[in-house]
């Protein structure tokens, strides 16, 4: 099972043989013992890639409930003291690993010195499952999937500019003069991007555009505070730069659409107790930023 699940997670035998410290040949064999055992073929190879039957899809969802509950099982017998222990894969964000995760991880080891973490930032959109996180951090909101997700914190956005940008082009007194103004744009979008600001009942959606798009957050607040234009961006990436007045806020009675820190995992019937150990200390760290965040 553990050659089929890192097969399957690594997109070929040769990369799960390297993950699993095996010969090619053995993992191979592996998972053709496995279909044979079981009737059912489970991957449909190729001379270049490999892709999971129907059958295959759903035996690895349910493979994993199983190898987690071996792991469960596993650990309480090797601790009978009850002390976690076995490593914990956690995927996030870059700029809100560098900045608030990392430095939580040296409490969290503290707490439970016999969980080796793995921790994999990146801002792509990792499919947690097919990636093998145990946790899976994103700041959205998000949409329905077949993953859990447990609301950590909000994430409050602000509208910032630099003091020199706004010399030049202006300080915007409303929305709608947003779309006269150069934009930051995080993501991929290769043309403007509709805006969304609220203030109580009333609601504008304003076309922007400009110079830049970014998937990261913290290249889009160094061009921000290099005067190249306007960015919406999380306030634990600004907060400092406002306060030190390298970075301004705008049009603070309006708000963009509320985004929060999730954690997201696979929906197992029984969750691992690193998993849960992990996600309550995250709660728990992160209880006052959402304190703060709800006086505002």
């Amino acid at each position: 099972m553990r050659a089929f699940v890192e097969t399957v997670r690594h997109n070929g035998f040769a990369a799960a043989a390297r993950a699993l410290e095996l010969p090619r040949s053995t993992v191979s064999k592996q998972i053709q013992a496995l279909e044979d055992a079981i009737g059912v073929q489970l991957l449909i190879r190729t001379t270049r890639s490999l892709r999971l039957t129907e059958a295959g899809s759903d035996y690895f969802e349910a493979t994993l409930d199983v190898l987690a509950a071996i792991e469960e099982a596993e650990q309480r017998a090797r601790s009978g003291s009850g002390e976690l222990r076995g490593t914990l894969r956690v995927n996030a964000p870059m700029s809100f690993g560098v900045r608030r995760l990392g430095p939580l991880l040296p409490r969290f080891h503290a707490l439970h010195p016999q969980i080796e973490l793995q921790l994999v930032l990146s801002d792509q959109q990792e499919d947690p499952v097919r990636g093998g996180f145990d946790v899976t951090l994103r700041i959205a909101s998000l949409a329905d999937s077949s993953l859990v997700a447990r609301r950590l914190a909000p994430a409050p956005r602000v509208l910032v500019a630099a003091p020199s940008y706004l010399q030049r082009a202006g300080l915007p007194q409303q929305p709608d003069d947003l779309a006269q103004h150069a934009f930051l744009v995080y993501g991929y979008l290769q043309s403007g991007v509709s805006l969304t600001l609220s203030r109580g009942a009333e609601t504008r959606h304003i076309a922007t555009t400009g110079p830049l798009h970014a998937n990261n957050g913290d290249v889009l607040a160094a061009a921000a505070e290099a005067g190249l234009g306007i960015a919406l961006l999380p306030t634990f990436i600004v907060g400092d730069a406002i306060a030190a007045g390298r970075l301004q806020t705008l049009l603070d009675d309006w708000q963009a659409p509320p985004i929060s820190i999730n954690a997201v995992y696979p929906q197992l019937r029984r969750m691992p107790q690193k998993t849960r150990a992990f996600i309550d200390f995250l709660v728990e760290e992160l209880a006052p930023e959402a304190a703060a965040a709800a006086t505002r």
